[in-house]
């Protein structure tokens, strides 16, 4: 797996921290995912600021059957 720059200090970062500093780090990061689940809203519930979307339109180039061309 290739990780970018910035991943690997985080990674590096995260195993220089003491045992503590880990669960202290780990449980905000549920908090964050917490509040975050909790502000979207939920799968029977539609807003009222939001527009319908026209249907998709098919698109035969994009389909995974190869076209054939002489």
């Amino acid at each position: 797996m290739e990780l970018t720059i910035d991943e690997q200090r985080l990674i590096t970062g995260f195993r220089k921290l003491t045992p503590s500093g880990k669960d202290e780090l780990l449980a905000f990061a549920a908090s964050l995912t917490r509040r975050s689940n909790a502000e979207e809203p939920s799968k029977g519930e539609t807003a009222t600021n939001q527009c319908k979307l026209k249907r998709r339109e098919p698109h035969p180039e994009a389909e995974k059957t190869p076209y054939f061309t002489e």
